[in-house]
């Protein structure tokens, strides 16, 4: 792990850094004291979430049909707001960040029958506006509730915050605007120059290498393996440079970013354009719903809502236990009363076959194997690290199928700690600090 130096600004500041995922979305900051180590914090405590609170939220909205916000995140996953949303009409708004994506890209494989269209009168801007509003009202109220004298504190800071925000690798000029233009509508600047000059734009895959820097590598690892660059700052030899990939596997998509890296100072440098694939944990999810609908198929536990119920217990539990092929998995479900032994249940558990899971994830596996492979070739370098982070990195099943693959290439396959909750926003607040030094 690296050390950090003491922050040496005049005066006292906030760094809130947002990644606003596709499917779930976070928050990390730091508070600058002068003199004082910085030391990055998550927000892990949001409206209406489960006790004991967790570091992200669902990237979901519902508006009503006056196109007024009435519920955000975890609350969206209520079941009265879920009621209320069906007797009232109200429009859900989710997967809505593919809007922003940018349609020339050679790397991106999502389609427009892959975007759901939003509410009449809502452009997604709008709705990237009021969702990091939102984000900036939890981080208030958590930085007020989480300090003595927190009122106080955030009157102190609430004029001095850098915001620093994660977007995709790839997502270049038009993207960033309406990323900019969505912080002046969610009121977190204002629209001048200096509010302006408050907004940070960086890759997710920088962010989550900073992160992983951070949390896992050694300072004395690249001096042992050194990644070579240029003493004037330009392009240079990289034929003599060796590589980082960082694989971002969510529960949609799976960026792929490749970088030249040295550390001290921490110099990176994009070498290869991101791959992205849909292949996510919801996917292996979707391969299980199939499977179930099918297995069952006969079986009066075979209703279209009794295999929902399966599959959501499925992404929870079984999907994320998942270990060894050798064994079976369960899906418990019911009571000891309920029983098909000729459709593997018993006592209130449907038994699966370890090969048909394993089954599940392959197709995932072999696209994050291909968009490497192709990655690795554009490089041009040779790649020496791969870290894994990501919601669908918390598969210990995907985890050793991708070592077992890295290795065989004499490659350092890792996971930092904490991986799949925050290694972005940590990463971009990471990021911002470092820049202080330079």
């Amino acid at each position: 792990m690296l050390l950090r130096q003491p922050y040496h600004g005049p005066v006292r500041k906030l760094v809130l850094a947002f990644d606003v995922g596709t499917a779930y979305s976070s928050i990390s900051y730091c508070i600058l004291d002068p003199g004082e180590i910085p030391s990055i914090r998550s927000v892990s405590r949001y409206p209406a979430q489960d006790r004991g609170g967790n570091s992200k939220i669902p990237s979901i909205l519902y508006y009503d049909s006056n196109g007024t916000v009435r519920a955000i995140g975890a609350e969206a996953r209520r079941e009265h707001i879920i009621e209320r949303a069906e007797k009232d009409g109200w429009i859900k708004v989710e997967w809505w960040k593919w809007h922003l994506q940018p349609r020339h890209s050679p790397a991106n494989r999502i389609t427009d029958d892959d975007i759901r269209p939003l509410p009449r009168g809502k452009n997604v801007v709008e709705v990237l506006g009021d969702f990091m509003q939102y984000l900036f009202r939890c981080a208030h109220s958590y930085i007020e509730e989480s300090y003595p004298n927190g009122s106080a504190l955030w009157r102190s800071l609430e004029n001095r915050i850098e915001f620093v925000l994660t977007h995709p690798n790839g997502w270049e000029g038009p993207q960033q605007t309406r990323i900019r233009l969505a912080a002046v509508l969610g009121g977190l600047i204002p629209s001048t120059e200096d509010g302006m000059a408050r907004v940070h734009l960086l890759t997710e895959g920088q962010a989550s290498l900073h992160y992983c820097v951070d949390n896992i590598l050694d300072p004395d690892a690249l001096s042992k393996t050194p990644i070579l660059a240029s003493e004037d700052g330009e392009d240079g030899d990289i034929s003599a440079s060796q590589g980082v990939v960082v694989i971002d596997a969510g529960r949609r998509t799976v960026y792929l970013s490749a970088y030249s890296m040295t550390l001290s100072p921490t110099l990176i440098k994009e070498i290869a354009a991101t791959e992205c694939r849909l292949q996510g944990s919801v996917f292996v999810t979707r391969r299980a719903h199939d499977f179930l609908r099918e297995k069952l198929s006969g079986s009066h536990f075979g209703t279209p809502d009794i295999v929902q119920q399966m599959t959501d217990i499925f992404d929870r539990t079984t999907k994320v236990r998942f270990r060894n092929p050798e064994d079976p998995s369960y899906i418990k479900f019911g009571t000891l009363c309920d029983k098909d032994p000729q459709h593997d249940i018993r006592n209130g558990q449907l038994k699966l076959s370890g090969q048909d899971v394993a089954k599940f994830f392959e197709p995932s596996i072999i696209s994050i194997i291909e968009a490497f492979e192709t990655q690795r070739k554009a490089a041009g370098t040779p790649i020496t690290f791969v870290f894994f982070v990501g919601d669908f990195a918390a598969s210990d099943w995907m985890f050793a199928k991708l070592q077992a693959y890295f290795r065989s290439l004499d490659i350092s396959f890792s996971r930092p700690d904490n991986h799949f909750n925050k290694a972005v926003t940590d990463g971009a607040v990471s990021y911002f600090i470092d820049q202080l030094r330079r």
